[in-house]
């Protein structure tokens, strides 16, 4: 049994637009180094020891899974192409609201299998999903405990899995909305078959307490004592 810590790349000015960053790369703006910052106290303070951190090798996550790594002896940054985000094709660079009136077929007929959605010259979710099963469980395999640091709508991918749900359409665009900075899994394996092979959707399972006051700590909410439950595999 492994734990992975899931952990959001600091945000972009893409992210504060709800633009689709997709598979390009852009730097941090002075909120997401903040961000960044606040996550390490967090993992100092509870005592988090990473044996490795697995990050896509663009930025944002490749500037945060490196900055964590300064702050945990030890620890090593494996930048990792099969980590990348999905592929967003021609919705890369759009607002999320633009995408969802210029394409109407596509939302609606990805009702049913939201993670089957294809953007124009793109790729599924569907499609990053053997890619990230390989590394996971080569991680699952090797540490006790590690890092994955990954920007949405990939994290969804991991989230849902682990969780054995169903993503929602808006999801699969831009990822969850509010999901925590860290998220805590516990896993003996990575099986995506779940996540290919289901068909009801659901709202996100609780995640823990701790996590839940650091995306309060990140987004300045004043709501970080509200009561969770530890999300599990």
């Amino acid at each position: 049994m492994s734990t992975i810590v899931l952990i959001r790349p600091g945000c972009t000015d893409y992210d504060e637009q709800s633009r689709l960053l997709g598979a390009l790369e852009m730097p941090m703006n002075d909120a997401g180094l903040a961000q960044v910052q606040k996550i390490i106290r967090h993992l100092q303070q509870n005592e988090v020891k990473l044996e490795a951190i697995f990050a896509s090798p663009f930025d944002p996550a490749s500037s945060t899974a490196r900055a964590i790594a300064e702050s945990q002896p030890g620890a090593k940054v494996k930048e990792l192409e099969e980590l990348r985000n999905v592929d967003q094709g021609l919705w890369q660079g759009l607002p999320e609201a633009d995408v969802r009136k210029r394409y109407p077929r596509v939302f609606r007929s990805g009702r049913e299998k939201p993670q089957t959605i294809c953007p124009p010259e793109g790729e599924s979710l569907n499609d990053g999903c053997e890619r990230i099963q390989k590394v996971l469980n080569k991680g699952i395999r090797k540490y006790d405990v590690f890092a994955v640091v990954v920007a949405d709508p990939i994290a969804t991918v991991i989230r849902c899995t682990l969780q054995d749900r169903c993503p929602t359409v808006a999801s699969c665009l831009c990822g969850e909305d509010d999901r925590p900075a860290v998220e805590v899994f516990q896993a003996e394996s990575f099986d995506f078959n779940s996540f290919l092979k289901s068909e009801q959707c659901s709202d996100p399972a609780p995640v823990t307490t701790d996590a839940v006051a650091v995306t309060a700590a990140t987004t300045g909410s004043d709501q970080a004592d509200s009561g969770t439950q530890e999300s599990a595999s």
